[in-house]
C-alpha cells in the first residue's frame, strides 16, 4: 500500500465524466479515480503488467482483482470459464450493479510473471453511468480496485497528483455494493448481495433455463 498523501503534495483535479482528459490519461497508462456503485474504485489500462502493478500498489484488493469492461464480449479474454449461461447472465443483468467472480484467463504466453498470477479467479463488472461506459468501450478494459470513499473530495484528499491523475466526479456515492455472482459453478449463485435483489438473478436464469428446456422439447410442427 503507498504512502498517504502529505498535506502539501498537489492533489488530483476533479473532472467531469465526460472530459477529455479522462481518456487521455489512461491511453497514457495513468490510474485515474472513477465513481462506482457504492463507492469510488481506482482504474488504469489493463494489458499492461507495469501499470496493473503500480494499481495494486498503490491500493489493497483483497477481494480482486477487479476489471471493468465496456462490453460483453471483452469478458471472454479475460476468463477460462466463458458459457452460454454466462453470457445469458450477463445480458440480462448488464449495464447494472453486478460483479461477476470467475476463473481467471491464463496469461499470455511469453508474458513476464507477476505476482497476481498466483490468483486463480477475478472480479468483473461494468463502470457506472453511460460516459464510463462508453469510454471503457473504447479505452478499455480496466484493472480496478474499489476504495471505501463515497465522495470525488475523498478520493482526491488521499492520494497525491503523481499517483492518480484525476478523479471523476460522480457526486456522492451513496447505497449497497454491487450484487456479486458465483460464475466459476453451475448454476450460478449469488455471493454477496446488493444493490441488485438475489430474487432477480435467480428468476431471470430460472426463466432462461425453462426456455431453453422448452426449445428443447418443443416438437416439430407436421407437415
Amino acid at each position: 500500500m503507498a504512502t498517504a498523501a502529505t498535506p502539501d503534495e498537489p492533489r488530483p483535479p476533479l473532472v467531469g465524466p465526460g472530459a477529455a482528459q479522462v481518456g487521455e490519461a489512461l491511453v497514457a497508462g495513468a490510474i485515474v479515480a472513477v465513481p462506482d456503485v457504492g463507492g469510488y474504485s481506482l482504474a488504469v489500462r489493463a494489458g499492461s503488467p507495469d501499470d496493473e502493478a503500480r494499481l495494486a500498489e498503490l491500493a489493497a484488493d483483497p477481494d480482486g482483482p477487479h476489471y471493468a469492461v465496456g462490453q460483453i464480449d471483452d469478458v471472454r479474454a479475460l476468463t477460462s470459464g466463458w458459457s452460454d449461461e454466462l453470457r445469458t447472465l450477463l445480458q440480462r443483468c448488464w449495464p447494472g450493479p453486478v460483479e461477476v467472480f470467475l476463473p481467471r484467463a491464463p496469461s499470455a504466453e511469453g508474458s513476464a510473471p507477476r505476482d497476481e498470477d498466483a490468483a486463480w479467479a477475478i472480479v468483473v463488472g461494468m463502470p457506472d453511468g453511460r460516459a464510463l461506459r462508453r469510454l471503457c468501450r473504447q479505452q478499455g478494459p480496466w484493472r480496478t480496485v474499489p476504495l471505501r470513499f463515497t465522495e470525488a473530495e475523498e478520493v482526491a484528499q488521499a492520494f497525491s497528483a503523481e499517483d492518480v491523475a484525476l478523479v471523476v466526479d460522480g457526486g456522492r456515492r451513496e447505497g449497497p455494493s454491487p450484487t456479486v455472482v458465483d460464475a466459476t459453478v453451475a448454476p450460478v449463485r449469488v455471493l454477496r448481495e446488493g444493490a441488485l435483489p438475489t430474487s432477480f438473478i435467480e428468476g431471470t436464469m430460472l426463466m432462461s433455463n425453462r426456455r431453453k428446456l422448452f426449445s428443447r422439447t418443443k416438437r416439430a410442427p407436421a407437415g
